[in-house]
């Protein structure tokens, strides 16, 4: 685990300022990677991600999206009210906002002290349609979505994507239907930077440490994919 991390300020681009988790490697400058957060806020699940990703190597990062309407979230999806809490947040979240904030984030990343100027993003749930859209809307190097939710209902983008995409779609996903995600895979095969790894029989956030999902073999070969994705995107 890294042993060098903290809470940074980032300016936000109509003005205050977000909160990020921050986590270091041994070695700078080196690559980056935006850490994009569940519905859960910046909680223990996500810092753990970053700092497992600090010790894969890289400067990660994870900013909090749900500052606008509450800085500081962290909940969990095995604490029957949380999980009420952040599906609340969820529908209250503005994406645009969000993806402003993600922009605004990939900018401080390039031009950080630390960084090699390259930078990759890794999303899960909320944050897999969020890095899907940092693939087709940004120029950031590499992208990767766990379980990414409302993904086929943005198809049409799939012609800006140039740039490193791998995309880990849950077999049973509970917000995925069978269909969505036939539709997504099709897609996907048209695109010759885009990787698609399929689990099946699993469930939505199976790679979620501690979550009611969580199925250890399958989160460690995702993210065994994931590193060495990342691997190849940035070093």
């Amino acid at each position: 685990m890294s042993k060098q991390n903290e809470e940074i300020k980032i300016p936000a681009h109509d003005g205050g300022a977000f909160s990020a988790y921050i986590s270091y490697p041994e070695g700078t400058p080196a690559g980056a990677v935006i850490m994009i957060q569940e519905i859960f806020g910046v909680n223990h699940e996500m810092r753990e991600k970053c700092d497992h990703m600090a010790a894969q190597g890289y400067v990660a990062i994870c900013p909090d999206l749900f500052w606008r309407i509450e800085p500081g979230i962290q909940l969990a999806d095995n604490v029957e009210e949380e999980l009420q809490r952040a599906f609340q947040l969820f529908g209250e979240f503005d994406q645009v906002q969000g993806m402003e904030d993600l922009e605004t984030t990939l900018g401080y990343m390039r031009n950080h002290n630390k960084c090699n100027g390259k930078v990759a993003c890794i999303g899960y749930c909320l944050g897999g349609k969020l890095a899907y859209m940092m693939a087709t809307d940004t120029d950031i190097d590499a992208s990767v979505s766990y379980y990414g939710v409302g993904i086929e209902a943005m198809l049409d983008k799939t012609g800006s994507i140039t740039k490193p995409l791998l995309i880990h779609i849950a077999g049973a996903d509970e917000f995925v239907p069978a269909e969505a995600q036939e539709q997504i895979q099709n897609a996907m095969n048209n695109i010759e930077s885009a990787e698609v790894y399929h689990y099946a029989g699993l469930d939505h956030a199976f790679a979620r440490g501690n979550g009611i999902h969580y199925n250890a073999g399958a989160a460690e070969l995702a993210n065994g994919h994931t590193d060495e994705f990342i691997s190849k995107a940035l070093k």
